[in-house]
């Protein structure tokens, strides 16, 4: 898995995060212990640039496809919260927060479902 599938962009498009998809469900288990994971950029800025990465086995064959996605986008959003200096969840944010977590998962679906028809033609 060295070339992304495809690239989310969040923050207002100044971030985005690449999703890397596995040809074989049984390999990538074995070897990651996992069906998915969300692992932080190595270097990144505060509020531009790439922030993460989230690989994930085939999810065409999955049952638990959407809920493995929701899982690793809450863990980028949670590493989001915790790098911002100073910022917190609470009531203030608390719905800004929600909202960038549903565009998030609008838009990976949206790009998964449009990679997924040229991918397995």
């Amino acid at each position: 898995m060295n070339k992304p599938a495809f690239r989310i962009p969040f923050n207002n498009n100044q971030q985005w995060f690449n999703v890397y998809v596995a040809r074989s469900p049984a390999h990538f288990k074995r070897k990651n212990q996992c069906h998915a994971y969300y692992i932080a950029a190595e270097e990144r800025r505060q509020r531009q640039g790439l922030f993460g990465y989230i690989y994930l086995s085939e999810l065409n064959f999955s049952p638990m496809a959407h809920e493995l996605v929701a899982h690793e986008i809450q863990h980028l959003i949670f590493d989001w919260v915790l790098t911002r200096k100073g910022m917190n969840i609470n009531e203030k944010n608390e719905e800004r927060i929600a909202t960038m977590t549903g565009e998030i998962a609008r838009r990976f679906w949206r790009k998964y479902e449009r990679w997924s028809k040229y991918e397995y033609v």
